[in-house]
């Protein structure tokens, strides 16, 4: 078949079946339905699909036992429904996409997953969303992504993970939320970026995590900020970063870590901040820099520091 399309329904539930596999279609549409349901599948498999739509549902739910992939398809789009939920899911990948949107959403949740992977995309857009929560997962990889966008949403939270990690992206960007958190996270990696921009956040918050790395990035932007806090971390590295700038923040602070290191960096600068506060660190190294601005600042201090080195 060419085309198949489910319209009009106003309930349509996949329930008890051992596999579900929608393979070879170019067009898969879900139109008008008021729930979507896949409940208790082992297996459900979307392969070698064009375009696949969920447009102006208002619930779609995945919920079961084991895995469900969507593997091969050119476009994946959820648009205009009230809420989406994975729930219960042992793995769920997102895999050789062209696209994928959630756009328009109330409220889309990943909750009780083991695995979650967003890998080999073009384009992944979580956008126009009034919350986002990512809670309970083990793992959650954004690899090989092209772009990846967090735009317009109010309330995005990374809940209870052990791994969080970007690697292999080109471009990651969070703009106009209102609140960011990483809370606690064991490890949060963002590794071979090319860019990497937090921008028009009202508050940004690491709080939690064992280990903040920043990789392999070409440029690492902090901007339009009221808050930025690291703290309770026990290491928070910047390696590798050509340019890592601190802009338009009223308070950056630095507090209860055990080391801070800027190493390798061609350009450091915190640039129009109210107040820089380094506080209960134990080391804090600037190493290979070749420029490094404080500029604007109406408070510095460095306190309860046992080393200060710049060196190179």
């Amino acid at each position: 078949m060419h085309t198949l399309t489910f319209r009009g329904l106003q309930v349509l539930a996949f329930r008890g079946l051992h596999v579900l596999a929608f393979r070879g279609l170019h067009t898969l549409a879900f139109r008008g339905l008021h729930v979507f349901a896949f409940i208790g599948l082992p297996v459900l498999v979307f392969r070698g699909l064009h375009v696949l739509s969920f447009r102006g549902l208002h619930v779609l739910a995945f919920r079961g036992p084991h895995t469900h992939r969507f593997r091969g398809l050119d476009v994946l789009a959820f648009r205009g429904l009230h809420a989406q939920a994975f729930r219960g899911l042992h793995v769920l990948a997102f895999r050789g996409l062209h696209v994928l949107a959630f756009r328009g959403l109330l409220a889309l949740t990943f909750r009780g997953l083991h695995v979650l992977e967003f890998r080999g995309l073009h384009v992944l857009a979580f956008r126009g969303l009034h919350a986002l929560a990512f809670r309970g997962l083990h793992t959650l990889t954004f690899g090989g992504v092209h772009a990846l966008t967090f735009k317009g949403l109010h309330v995005v939270t990374f809940r209870g993970l052990h791994i969080l990690a970007f690697r292999g992206l080109h471009a990651l960007a969070f703009r106009l939320l209102q609140v960011l958190a990483f809370r606690g996270l064991h490890v949060l990696a963002f590794r071979g970026l090319h860019v990497l921009a937090f921008r028009g956040l009202h508050a940004f918050a690491f709080r939690g995590l064992h280990v903040l790395a920043f990789r392999g990035l070409h440029i690492l932007a902090f901007r339009g900020q009221h808050v930025l806090t690291f703290r309770g971390l026990h290491v928070l590295a910047f390696r590798g970063l050509h340019v890592l700038t601190f802009r338009g923040l009223h308070t950056l602070t630095f507090r209860g870590l055990h080391v801070l290191t800027y190493r390798g960096l061609h350009a450091l600068a915190f640039r129009g901040l109210h107040i820089l506060a380094f506080r209960g660190l134990l080391i804090l190294s600037f190493r290979g820099l070749l420029a490094l601005a404080f500029i604007g600042l109406h408070i510095l201090s460095f306190r309860g520091l046992d080393v200060l080195a710049f060196r190179g």
